[in-house]
């Protein structure tokens, strides 16, 4: 940027010939620029922060929006003062130069849009609009709790050190930039003189001089009763400090530890116990110390039989959110409900991908979807909607949403109700505390026991018809046998390729297709 005149300029700063402008004031006749215009609108002083400049207008822009019954008038000026002082480099050059120093860095924003000024104007502004203010790194530390910490509640006192602003040293005003954070060097090349702005080099461009000193405190940490693993507990504002920034917050995440006991599920507790074939048949009781110390006496009801678990049913898996199970229905589809949504493949893992994904986003449930030659067709629907309107159609396949309570029988097992772990948003109400029972069965028993033991027991289901002395009837032993074992021992004999098991060895004639020999054609019918 160039200031002053050229040689010849008369003192008004105008062009030879009596042709004033803005632009061309000698001199040694600069007029004084008003600087403080835009803080009296805003009622700030000139040092106010970024933080009391956003208070301030956010106070008068409600007083005076027109929507509010206010002055348009009032709310522009104000709007417009917010928008050079919110810019650090707006602001700069006001403080420099006044407005003249920041025409024609005017925003094209709604002035009357509020939510515009307190939010940024999603870049619809030119020159850059209002500025989010920083803040300071987050500090997040993992916090070990043990199961009981997690099922009584419990409190933790934890240290820690962070940076803050020394209060009696205090935030000053640079004074080797005036708090501008650039100094201006005045450079003369003939008749010409140049301003040259560079960063201060002793407040490094802040405008601002500061000590921080180390602060050491101790947080007491609370874990309430049901906290899930992962919880995070959040002190606002308590890590590192800075003079033009808001302190980040510490963070405490919690790292739930593993119990020798009880596995955790949400709000159910799990205890793997063994009982013998005898404690299965004819009830047992079993005793269990809880995670508050109390001991609980756990007894089955008289006559009740413990079954084996459910095959393929494991209650602490990791549920698949979102996953849905598809029913298939061969040669079927429902013409009596609406498509809601086509698809030209038929690949059935990219559709179920489909109903879990796109469509869940746009607020479509799915209750089935029917492929045929074409491609597929989308229905949403209920479960029964889709099974009362289906019909008989060759060629087409319908995948309707699974029955989830078709297991339910399956996945029922034995608990002590209200024993599991606390909730969360309510510690009165707790989940269940659920026995995964093993049942250990004797190696082998005396004929004579099991004679008895087949008298009480009902009939067995397997009914032979053939006679062990029938000469065609094969008569063969149970032996244990490790699967893993059995199988890797036959993986050699199971590989295909590189000629047949058995080389024959023809002796008669030469090999090959070269003479003596016939050769085979296939031709298909």
């Amino acid at each position: 940027m160039f200031f002053g005149g050229f040689p010849g300029m008369d003192g008004q700063g105008g062009m030879p010939g009596g042709m004033g402008g803005p632009g061309g004031r000698g001199r040694g006749s600069r007029k004084d620029v008003d600087t403080t215009k835009f803080y009296k609108q805003l009622e700030v002083e000139k040092s106010a922060n970024d933080t009391e400049i956003k208070k301030a207008y956010r106070k008068l822009a409600v007083k005076h929006h027109p929507d509010k019954g206010g002055d348009p008038e009032k709310f522009k000026e104000i709007t417009r003062a917010y928008e050079v002082l919110s810019d650090s480099e707006k602001r700069s050059k006001y403080d420099k130069f006044g407005e003249e120093g920041i025409d024609g860095d005017g925003g094209g924003g709604d002035p009357t849009d509020i939510f515009e000024q307190f939010f940024g104007g999603g870049g619809r502004r030119g020159g850059g609009g209002s500025k989010k203010k920083q803040k300071t790194k987050d500090v997040v530390q993992p916090l070990k709790a043990t199961l009981e910490q997690m099922y009584n509640g419990a409190t933790k006192k934890m240290a820690i050190t962070r940076q803050v602003i020394d209060k009696q040293k205090g935030v000053q005003m640079c004074s080797g930039c005036d708090g501008r954070g650039v100094k201006v060097q005045v450079v003369r090349m003939g008749p010409m003189i140049q301003q040259m702005q560079s960063a201060c080099d002793q407040c490094g461009g802040q405008g601002k001089s500061f000590k921080t000193k180390q602060d050491r405190e101790v947080l007491e940490v609370m874990i309430q009763k049901g906290s899930p693993d992962g919880h995070k507990i959040k002190f606002a504002e308590m890590a590192d400090e800075h003079p033009d920034a808001d302190a980040g917050d510490v963070i405490f995440t919690l790292k739930q530890q593993e119990h020798p006991l009880f596995k955790r599920k949400g709000a159910n507790l799990y205890v793997e116990r063994k009982v013998s074939l005898v404690e299965a048949l004819c009830g047992f009781e079993l005793e269990i110390t809880h995670l508050d110390g109390r001991k609980l006496l756990i007894k089955t009801s008289p006559g009740e039989i413990i079954k084996p678990m459910m095959q393929g049913f494991d209650p602490l898996a990791d549920d698949e959110e979102g996953k849905m199970e598809w029913e298939v229905l061969e040669n079927c589809h429902c013409p009596g409900i609406e498509n809601i949504a086509r698809a030209e493949t038929t690949d059935i893992d990219t559709l179920k991908k489909a109903c879990e994904t796109q469509l869940k986003r746009k607020g479509i449930d799915v209750g089935c979807f029917t492929v045929d030659a074409r491609g597929a067709d989308f229905k949403q629907c209920t479960r029964e909607e889709a099974m009362a309107a289906k019909k008989t159609k060759a060629g087409s396949t319908t995948y309707m949403l699974a029955d989830p309570d078709a297991n339910k029988s399956g996945r029922v097992m034995k608990a002590v109700k209200g024993e599991g772990m606390p909730t969360y948003k309510n510690p009165f109400v707790s989940g269940d505390l659920f026995l995964v029972l093993t049942i250990e069965f004797p190696e082998s028993l005396p004929e004579d026991a099991q004679a008895k033991i087949r008298e009480l027991l009902p009939p067995p289901l397997n009914k032979v018809t053939c006679k062990q002395d029938d000469p065609e009837v094969e008569i063969h032993m149970l032996s244990d046998i490790d699967p893993v074992a059995s199988f890797n021992s036959n993986k050699i004999n199971m590989k295909t390729g590189g000629g047949d098991a058995y080389d024959e060895d023809d002796e008669d004639g030469p090999r090959g297709g070269m003479g003596g020999g016939q050769n085979v054609q296939c031709q298909q019918q």
